[in-house]
């Protein structure tokens, strides 16, 4: 960080305890680990404390409003991770500036302040402190760009620049906006090419992780490496990975559902098996109720499973 900006005591510990405890997985959200500031914000995803006018820190959600993407890793131990914007109406994104927390990450990016960065941990279960991460002074389509690892006593010779002019134009976009099965246009954020197919995966399987408790949707089978993340409506990118339109299911249900060998009446959201697999192990699940989240938000879309029954071999 450059000597020509002082911060806080408390507010180099906190990142101190980013840097020191990257890598490292808490069964709940860090908050409160004994420092004389808090690390995240239990209510905002960005963490803006009183007293300055930068981020501490930037937290994605297992279930989260906006569509945080994955960390995207280099050969060479970088990593690049896109954030979303607070707020995603059209007018958010035009001006940004309505809301103090992307003012205080466009803060981070003008000065070369870092902010540490936690996401939801890979089982599901949990977080992940992913580090510290400088925010670069481009962005675009409404997303944050953080690079990291950085560390605290590093100097932030490219990232301390000139004020913008505008923060206005800082952000542009479109919002992504609630889960349509009829939306089959493919939307995907072209941020990086190499990403097209890998954009969502972890976190769309993460989301379904703990909506479904680690636990198939048709089986209950509860080993979580055997699990998938399985589209009702296919892929068509990030919009379609809405965890309304996912099933956790056994490696060998995601198969036999996306052969439409198996599907699920969306009206008694019961199992139903194509002829083909009658006589089969698979037969005990003929009828059998689909296992379903507590969360009514994430629960499977019946209009996208009215979809796959139709394009199915179930008579």
């Amino acid at each position: 960080m450059d000597s020509r900006y002082t911060l806080p005591s408390w507010h180099r510990e906190a990142l101190d305890w980013f840097e020191l405890n990257a890598g490292r997985e808490f069964p709940e959200r860090p908050f409160d680990v004994g420092l004389a500031i808090k690390v995240t914000s239990l209510q905002k995803g960005i963490w803006k404390p009183k007293g300055t006018p930068y981020a501490v820190s930037v937290v994605q959600t297992h279930a989260g409003l906006y569509d945080d993407q994955d960390p995207i890793h280099s050969d060479e131990g970088t990593w690049t991770y896109f954030y979303h914007q607070q707020g995603k109406t059209l007018e958010d994104l035009r001006n940004p500036e309505r809301h103090f927390a992307n003012v205080a990450l466009m803060k981070c990016a003008a000065d070369g302040i870092p902010v540490g960065v936690i996401i939801p941990a890979e089982s599901g279960r949990g977080y992940q402190v992913l580090g510290l991460a400088f925010v670069e002074k481009s962005h675009t389509l409404g997303y944050f760009k953080l690079v990291g690892p950085v560390s605290v006593g590093a100097v932030a010779q490219d990232h301390v620049a000139e004020p913008m002019a505008s923060v206005t134009a800082a952000l542009v976009g479109l919002p992504v906006p609630e889960f349509d099965p009829h939306a089959v246009q493919d939307d995907r954020l072209k941020v990086i090419a190499s990403v097209h197919r890998r954009q969502g995966g972890p976190r769309f399987r993460r989301a379904l992780l703990h909506a479904y408790e680690g636990q198939c949707a048709m089986t209950r089978y509860d080993a979580v490496p055997a699990l998938e993340a399985a589209h009702i409506i296919p892929y068509r990118g990030p919009q379609t990975n809405h965890a309304a339109n996912g099933l956790l299911l056994r490696a060998d249900m995601h198969d036999l559902f996306d052969l439409g060998l198996v599907t699920v009446d969306p009206g008694s959201m019961r199992i139903r098996l194509a002829d083909e697999l009658s006589g089969t192990k698979y037969e005990p699940y003929e009828n059998e109720p689909l296992w379903l989240p507590k969360d009514s938000a994430v629960r499977p879309s019946e209009e996208a499973l009215a979809m796959h029954m139709a394009q199915s071999a179930v008579a």
